[in-house]
C-alpha cells in the first residue's frame, strides 16, 4: 500500500468512511437491487485500489501518479453509468443500449483484473486472458474442449449487463456478507484483539511445559478465527510470539512453524471461521451453523495434533513455562467477548452472518465507548477516543474489505467465463474420468489442484475458483455438497503452510529468520491431520458430527488417539528420544487409525501400542544398564 500524505491522505480517508458507512447501513438497513449495491461497492474498492496499491512494488510509494488517477476516474464512470442505466437494463437486459455500453464493459473488465492483479498478482488476468481466448476461438479447442464460438456481444454483455458476469455471486459476497465481516474484525483488531488473545493464552498454557509454543497455537488461533487470513495473523500475533519461543529456547524454524501452522489453523476453527467458510455457506445454501459444526472435530483434531508435538518436542529441549505477567481486566475482556457472543448469538438463532456482523460491530463500538468512560469518567474524553477508535476501524475495515474483494472482483470474472464457456463441466468430467469413477483417486487429483491453485492465490480465493471447477465433480461422484465443499475447502486453506509456495510460511520465517523449505516441511508435519482429515469424513461423515452417536464417539475417539500418537512420532520424544524405526512404525499406526474402517483402526492401535512398548522397553534397558 502507498503510504500517502496531505491531499491524498484525505481522499483515501474520505472514500474509507464513506464505504465502510455504506456497508454498515446496508446490513442494517436493507441492501439495494444487486447490481446497483454491487455497483456502488466496486465504485469504492476500485477507486482506492488505484489510488493504493502502486502499479508494481517501490514505484510512487508516496504519491499517486496521474494514470492511477485516471484509472479511479475511469473505474468510478464506469461503475456509476451502470447504476444511471440500470432501471434501462431490467425493463430490457437482451439488448445493448448504447455503444457506450460496450465501451465501458471491455474498460471496466480490463481494470478489474488489472486491480486484481495489484491485490493479488497474475493468476486472475492470465486465467481471464486464457478462458477469453477459449469463449473467442472454442472451435479451435481439440475433443470434447470444442465449443461454438462466442462472439464480442456475447460476451461482454454477459460480463457487464447480467448478474452473471461482473455483478455476479462473488462480488455480491464481497458487497454484502464479507465486507460486513471485514469490519467486524477490524473492531476486534483495533480494541487489542491480538494482545488479549495473546494474554488469555499466556493465562492458560503460560506455565506449562513448552509455555511460549503453546502460547503461540492458542493466541494464533483465537486470533485467527477473526482476523480471516494466516497471513494477517502471522504479522499481528507472530511478531510477539515467534522472538519469545526463541528467547525460551526453540529454533528459529520450530518457531516459524508453530506460528504459521497455529494461524493456518483459525480459519477452521468455529465458531468463527475465515471468509472462505462464509462463502461456502452461500454457495451450497446452508447455515452458517451447519458449516461450523461439521468443521469443529477436524479443527481440534489439527490442533491436538501440535499441540502435542510441541509439547513433547518442549520436553525434548527442557523448555518449561514461565510466571507470566499478563493482566487481563474485566474491560479488557469484555471489549472482545461481548461482540463476539453477539455474533455466534445472532448466528445461532439463524440470522444472517450479514446481520449478525452488524449487529456485533455495533455492541462492540458502544461496548468499547462505556469501557472508556468507565475508565476516565468524563465525557469529552469519552466522545474523543471513541472517535478516534471509529476512523481507525473505517480505516482498517476499508483495508481488509479491499483485500477481499479485489481478489473476488478477479475470480468473479474467471468464472463468469468458466460457466458460460462450459468449461467446468469438461474438467469435472476429466476428473472423474481420470479417476476412472474410483472416489479416492477424484480426491487426490482434486487435493492436488487445490495445492496448485494455492500456490499463486490467498486461501479464499484458491477456495472459490475450487469450489467452481472441482466441487462438482466430487458432487458427481455422490458426495454430499457439504463434504465435496469442506474437502476443497481444506486444502486449499493449508495451501497457506505447504511448499513450495506457502505465504505463510514465509511470512513466518522472515520474522523468525529461519529456512523456509525446513520451516514449510515442519509445519507440514504439524498440521498433518489436516491432510488427513479431508479424506476420511469424504468416506465417513461421523468426522463431521453426523450420523448416530455411537459411530460419532468411535470415528472421534480413534482419530484423536492416532492424532496422540502422530504428535509423538513428529517429535520423537516419550521419556527419552525415539529411534527412526519406532517413531515411523508409531506415525504409521496413527494414519490407521484415520481410515475409516473397525479392522484398521484396530490394526492401528495394536502397531501404535506395539511401538509404544518397544519403546518403553529400551528405556527400561538404557537405565538398568
Amino acid at each position: 500500500m502507498r503510504k500517502l500524505t496531505g491531499f491524498w491522505k484525505h481522499v483515501i480517508t474520505l472514500l474509507s468512511v464513506a464505504l465502510v458507512v455504506f456497508q454498515i447501513y446496508t446490513a442494517g438497513f436493507g441492501v439495494f437491487p444487486d447490481i446497483v449495491q454491487r455497483s456502488v461497492h466496486l465504485f469504492f474498492v476500485l477507486t482506492m485500489l488505484f489510488l493504493l496499491k502502486p502499479v508494481k512494488k517501490g514505484v510512487s510509494m508516496d504519491r499517486v501518479p496521474w494514470y492511477d488517477v485516471a484509472c479511479s476516474l475511469v473505474c468510478m464512470f464506469c461503475t456509476g453509468y451502470m447504476i444511471c442505466i440500470y432501471n434501462q437494463i431490467l425493463w430490457d437486459p437482451s439488448q445493448w443500449i448504447s455503444t457506450l455500453d460496450k465501451v465501458c464493459a471491455v474498460v471496466l473488465t480490463v481494470l478489474i483484473l488489472e486491480a486484481s492483479r495489484r491485490a493479488v498478482g497474475l493468476t486472475f488476468p492470465v486465467m481471464a486472458i486464457f478462458f477469453l481466448v477459449y469463449a473467442f476461438f472454442g472451435q479451435m479447442f481439440p475433443g470434447t474442449w470444442a465449443h461454438k464460438n462466442f462472439t464480442f456481444d456475447q460476451v461482454f454483455w454477459n460480463l457487464y449487463h447480467t448478474t452473471n458476469g461482473i455483478w455476479g455471486q462473488m462480488v455480491g459476497l464481497s458487497a454484502g456478507m464479507l465486507a460486513m465481516f471485514g469490519i467486524f474484525g477490524a473492531v476486534l483488531s483495533i480494541t487489542g484483539g491480538s494482545q488479549t488473545f495473546i494474554k488469555i493464552a499466556q493465562k492458560l498454557t503460560g506455565r506449562a511445559t513448552g509455555g511460549p509454543g503453546k502460547v503461540a497455537l492458542i493466541a494464533s488461533g483465537l486470533f485467527g478465527m477473526i482476523s480471516g487470513s494466516a497471513m494477517a495473523n502471522v504479522v499481528a500475533t507472530g511478531t510477539f510470539t515467534i522472538p519469545m519461543m526463541k528467547d525460551e529456547g526453540y529454533d528459529s524454524e520450530w518457531s516459524a512453524a508453530i506460528s504459521a501452522v497455529g494461524s493456518t489453523g483459525g480459519q477452521i476453527m468455529p465458531p468463527i471461521m475465515g471468509s472462505a467458510a462464509f462463502i461456502m455457506a452461500q454457495l451450497i445454501g446452508v447455515p452458517y451453523m451447519s458449516i461450523a459444526r461439521a468443521a469443529v472435530l477436524p479443527a481440534l483434531l489439527y490442533y491436538m495434533g501440535a499441540f502435542v508435538a510441541v509439547h513433547y518436542i518442549s520436553k525434548r529441549l527442557g523448555i518449561q513455562g514461565k510466571g507470566v505477567n499478563a493482566k487481563l481486566g474485566r474491560m479488557e475482556l469484555a471489549i472482545i467477548f461481548v461482540p463476539l457472543a453477539v455474533f455466534v448469538g445472532f448466528l445461532a438463532a439463524a440470522y444472517t452472518v450479514t446481520k449478525a456482523a452488524f449487529y456485533a460491530t455495533v455492541v462492540g463500538v458502544l461496548t468499547t465507548a462505556v469501557c472508556y468512560f468507565l475508565e476516565s469518567r468524563q465525557v469529552a474524553d469519552t466522545l474523543k477516543k471513541t472517535g478516534h477508535m471509529c476512523m481507525d476501524i473505517a480505516t482498517e475495515g476499508a483495508g481488509s474489505i479491499l483485500s477481499m474483494a479485489g481478489l473476488l472482483a478477479g475470480a468473479q470474472i474467471s468464472i463468469a467465463l468458466i460457466s458460460q464457456t462450459g468449461f467446468g463441466v469438461k474438467l469435472s468430467s476429466m476428473i472423474v474420468s481420470l479417476g476412472q469413477g474410483h472416489i479416492f483417486l477424484c480426491l487426490a487429483l482434486s487435493m492436488v489442484v487445490c495445492f496448485v491453485l494455492g500456490m499463486g492465490l490467498p486461501p479464499t480465493a484458491a477456495y472459490v475458483l475450487a469450489a467452481a471447477i472441482l466441487a462438482p465433480a466430487l458432487i458427481t461422484l455422490s458426495l454430499p455438497d457439504m463434504v465435496a465443499h469442506l474437502f476443497v475447502f481444506y486444502f486449499s486453506t493449508i495451501g497457506a503452510i505447504t511448499p513450495p509456495v506457502c505465504a505463510a510460511v514465509f511470512l513466518a520465517s522472515g520474522i523468525a529468520e529461519s529456512n523456509w523449505l525446513k520451516t514449510g516441511g515442519l509445519s507440514v508435519l504439524l498440521a498433518i491431520p489436516a491432510f488427513l482429515v479431508p479424506f476420511t469424513f469424504a468416506y465417513n461423515e461421523a468426522l463431521m458430527l453426523s450420523g448416530a452417536l455411537p459411530e460419532i464417539i468411535v470415528c472421534a475417539g480413534t482419530a484423536m488417539t492416532g492424532v496422540f500418537f502422530m504428535g509423538i512420532s513428529i517429535a520423537g520424544y516419550l521419556k527419552s528420544e525415539m529411534n527412526m524405526v519406532i517413531r515411523v512404525v508409531m506415525f504409521l499406526g496413527g494414519v490407521f487409525m484415520f481410515v475409516p474402517n473397525t479392522l484398521s483402526s484396530v490394526i492401528g492401535i495394536l502397531i501404535c501400542a506395539a511401538a509404544y512398548g518397544v519403546s518403553a522397553a529400551g528405556r527400561k534397558r538404557s537405565v538398568s544398564m
